[in-house]
């Protein structure tokens, strides 16, 4: 049994090296060359080659990953709505930091967010729909799955709760370092959706703050950018 958990950690731990370098250097390479490869290749990872580790090599279920609503739903919901104030509260901070530092503004109708233009005709109820479902598809949620109920779940058989939250929340704050607005505050919210899980058995807390602020991240980043507030 302790050579199990050993090898999952490991293989955990391995998977979490390689997700940095994947979404670091080979996505980005990738991206610019060939995108449906690079969309194949991302998705493979982090849809099917997590769900390969846990259901033939582990041999386990989604519930091992905190796919369910947790030992108690009512505190599950209480630590929802914590995870997505303390999510919208973190990245007005940095939004309003990034816009004194010339990171966000608003420009000739688009929104521009470091080196990204968002066209405003994009910050509809359309657009919220669009984002939304990218969303379930494309990040939120194969990124908690992997980066929450996988590797904290994993790194948390051989380490202490916290010490798994950390570990885990480094390797996603390494992953997307460069990214505007989000890439000071990463490691903070990887911490609080990475705690979440561990108080209540499931990762609906963070993968709801999840999607909620990267559908309306633009929202709220215009609304910071037109502000007359430093």
């Amino acid at each position: 049994m302790a050579a199990e958990v050993f090898q999952s950690t490991i293989v955990a731990l391995f998977l979490g090296v390689a997700s940095v370098v994947l979404l670091r250097a080979i996505i980005p390479h990738l991206y610019q060359q060939d995108r449906r490869l690079a969309q194949f290749i991302y998705l493979d990872f982090f849809w099917i080659a997590t769900f390969f580790v846990i259901y033939l090599y582990e041999q386990s279920t989604i519930s091992t990953i905190g796919f369910s609503l947790g030992a108690d739903p009512l505190e599950t919901l209480v630590f929802t709505i914590l995870s997505v104030l303390v999510t919208l509260f973190l990245f007005i901070i940095s939004a309003r930091r990034e816009k004194q530092r010339g990171v966000i503004s608003v420009e000739k109708g688009f929104l521009k967010v470091g080196p990204e233009r968002v066209d405003l005709r994009m910050i509809s109820l359309p657009g919220f729909v669009q984002t939304f479902l990218m969303q379930i598809i494309w990040v939120a949620l194969p990124l908690e799955i992997f980066f929450r109920g996988y590797l904290v779940t994993r790194f948390a058989q051989s380490f202490p709760e916290f010490g798994a939250i950390i570990i885990a929340a480094i390797i996603y704050f390494v992953a997307y370092l460069d990214r505007p607005i989000f890439g000071t505050i990463n490691i903070l919210l990887a911490l609080v959706w990475g705690y979440s899980l561990i108080a209540t058995g499931s990762i609906l807390p963070g993968l709801v703050a999840h999607i909620f602020i990267n559908t309306t991240s633009f929202y709220f980043a215009r609304n910071i950018a037109l502000s007359s507030r430093v």
